[in-house]
């Protein structure tokens, strides 16, 4: 059948995703040389194919979401968006229903036998539904293309038949039904190579696209889109909470089966050393971890180009590669998220981790505008006096321990410098300056060190970028998940865990919460299970705040807050009471009792700060739903936002 649709964007051709770790070592002769017959008549021809089939998946590699988010800032701007990852590529749509039409041929050919068949089938609906899935997230229903579809034109375009969009129900239940057919066809284990999917990742993806439908469909109404917009009253942006229940039972459903396959484990287990949990949640994101890694993308192939870009980009300052680029120092983390990090007990159970910062108590007070005269800092608040600027930070979780930069921390054989400010004895307070004092004979730098090379963070951060600010960190807090220990690179080649365990098991926890499916017992213990591998040694209960609260945590800088804010419909908007701002703790050097102490004001971090936001960070709700492409082309209802 002939039919209409613009094709936007061109085919990524190439072996970026697939050709890692040698994953296909069959190839054979040159592709853009060979006629169809030649693709269909070789096993090495047809994964060629497959290679670009995996191409199109959309993978959010090392993404830098979170900075989006009330937990992490951009360090030389606190954007504030809903901005979740989309797809809308027809012309790779095309060529996945032109793959599974092939594998068919290449079976009748002898190419291939059987099991390979299937395995390449099923290979290619999991890519589809990943992409359909990014799609619907996205913008909603989208066209469900199925086969290829060629442009037909005879001089009179009113002629050719045009795909329109489905619901959006209609969307998720499909890409619900790709992955039951991609699940019964891949193999237990990954042939071929060790990134290319299995059945467990097509019921793992299931897993997130069942627990993503539910929440919209139940939280839909938090952000209620008139019916007067098209795209709503056509139900093509349009969830409701009676659709949530099954949803919720089809996650718990996927989760199941890969629980009690006993395939998975967490990597490093339950410990009760908060340095060996430290270790084995650094290791994890360093290199592969088969018992906890489902599904994702390597970076290895064998050549001196490979590299992911992060650990260039994101290093501190005072360890890092020779590549500019972007620069290094570019993510920040807000006190907001370190607040969320919860303290150990004596015995080793959870404490609240708020950043200690006031003997009132009064951690709700932030303080605006520090780097002016119009100031709200208040001299008279009554402040905690630290020994060392590390002090605050010392008990928390070891997942803070391991992911994240703090004052005074060790790493890559340098303390961590991130000071902030200075309290003089004559009373004198300053900020973000690059100053030094004398003080009975000593000299204190009001940035933590003499020169730039030494400190991390703070850096011309009143000069909006306008220096070399993309280098240092907004706040005193910088990531340090994915980054090497042992040393700053230019071309860092760890992989991308885009499925892992941990997420099947908080997936099976939030279901069982939210619905009450599955069982109680198995939703305690694989909520505490990921605590104990952070050395938590007490039993929380799965309850839907407690389960929020560890994916945020276990999941920190991996681009899944963002999509829970999404799909719960809960980014803050100046409907919801704003403004809001992002939030940071500046170590500051108290010099006024002779004896050096360091203090933890509270402020409102600077990019959104009421100097340059009067309405704090906020969103709009029609943008849960983005614009369509090409919609007049192809005659397609357009959402809310573009009306």
């Amino acid at each position: 059948m002939k039919k209409i649709f613009r094709y936007t964007f061109a085919i990524v051709l190439g072996l970026s995703l697939l050709s890692c770790d040698k994953l296909f070592d069959s190839l054979e002769g040159d592709l853009t040389r060979m006629s169809e017959d030649d693709i269909t008549s070789s096993q090495g021809g047809m994964e060629r194919l497959l290679s670009d089939v995996y191409n199109t998946i959309p993978i959010n590699a090392f993404n830098s979401l979170d900075q989006y988010t009330m937990l992490a800032t951009y360090s030389k701007s606190n954007d504030y968006s809903i901005n979740v990852t989309g797809y809308w590529n027809y012309t790779n749509m095309r060529s996945i229903n032109s793959f599974i039409q092939k594998v068919d041929v290449a079976l009748e050919k002898k190419a291939i036998n059987q099991a390979t068949r299937d395995q390449m089938l099923g290979e290619a609906i999991f890519a589809r539904a990943y992409c359909y899935f990014a799609s619907v997230r996205k913008y909603g229903g989208v066209p469900i293309v199925t086969e290829p579809l060629d442009d037909q034109y005879d001089g009179d375009e009113n002629l050719g038949l045009y795909v329109p969009r489905s619901t959006e129900k209609e969307t998720w239940d499909f890409v619900i039904s790709e992955l039951d057919k991609a699940a019964e066809l891949l193999p237990d284990e990954p042939k071929g190579g060790n990134y290319r999917a299995t059945k467990w990742a097509a019921l793992a993806l299931q897993s997130r696209v069942a627990l993503y439908a539910a929440s919209v469909s139940k939280y839909w109404n938090r952000e209620t889109i008139p019916s007067s917009y098209k795209a709503v009253s056509e139900k093509l942006t349009y969830m409701e909470a009676s659709y949530a229940d099954a949803y919720y039972a089809k996650c718990i459903e996927a989760c199941e089966k890969i629980i009690n396959s006993g395939k998975f484990s967490l990597y490093g287990g339950a410990t009760t050393s908060v340095s060996k949990a430290k270790d084995n949640l650094t290791a994890l994101f360093v290199e592969r971890q088969d018992c906890e890694f489902i599904f994702g993308k390597s970076f290895k192939d064998g050549t001196a180009d490979a590299d992911n870009g992060f650990d260039r980009s994101n290093s501190p300052n005072q360890s890092h590669g020779t590549g500019t680029n972007a620069g290094w120092g570019n993510y920040s983390i807000t006190s907001d998220m370190v607040d969320l990090f919860d303290d150990y007990t004596a015995s080793g159970a959870r404490a609240d981790g708020t950043i200690k910062t006031r003997n009132d108590g009064q951690e709700d007070i932030y303080f605006a505008q520090v780097v002016n005269a119009a100031s709200s800092f208040d001299k008279n608040a009554d402040f905690i006096k630290y020994d060392n600027p590390q002090d605050p930070f010392l008990n928390k979780d070891a997942r803070f321990q391991a992911w994240v930069l703090y004052p005074g921390c060790e790493f890559r054989g340098k303390t961590i410098v991130a000071q902030g400010g200075i309290w003089l004895p004559d009373g004198k307070v300053e900020f973000y300056q690059e100053k030094s004092y004398k003080v009975n004979g000593t000299t204190y730098y009001e940035l933590g060190a003499e020169t730039q090379g030494g400190m991390s963070a703070f850096i011309d951060i009143g000069n909006k970028g306008t220096s070399n600010h993309s280098y240092f960190w907004s706040t005193c807090f910088g990531i340090r998940k994915f980054l090497d220990p042992t040393g700053p690179l230019d071309k860092s080649t760890n992989p991308w865990c885009d499925i892992r365990y941990a997420e099947v098991l908080l997936n099976y926890a939030e279901a069982y919460a939210e619905s009450g499916h599955g069982n109680a017992a198995t939703a305690k213990k694989v909520l505490n299970d990921i605590r104990h591998r952070a050395a938590f040694t007490d039993d929380i209960e799965p309850t839907l705040e407690n389960v929020l609260h560890e994916r945020r945590v276990e999941f920190a800088f991996e681009g899944h807050e963002t999509y829970t804010l999404w799909r719960r419909r809960e980014y803050l908007s100046t409907r919801s009471g704003g403004p809001y701002r992002k939030h940071a703790v500046i170590p500051v050097l108290d010099l006024r009792d002779g004896t050096p102490k360091y203090i933890f004001p509270r402020v409102n971090a600077y990019w959104s700060d009421v100097q340059n936001s009067t309405t704090g960070v906020n969103t709009d709700l029609l943008d849960y739903y983005a614009a369509i492409p090409n919609f007049s082309e192809n005659r397609l209802t357009v959402n809310p936002s573009q009306e």
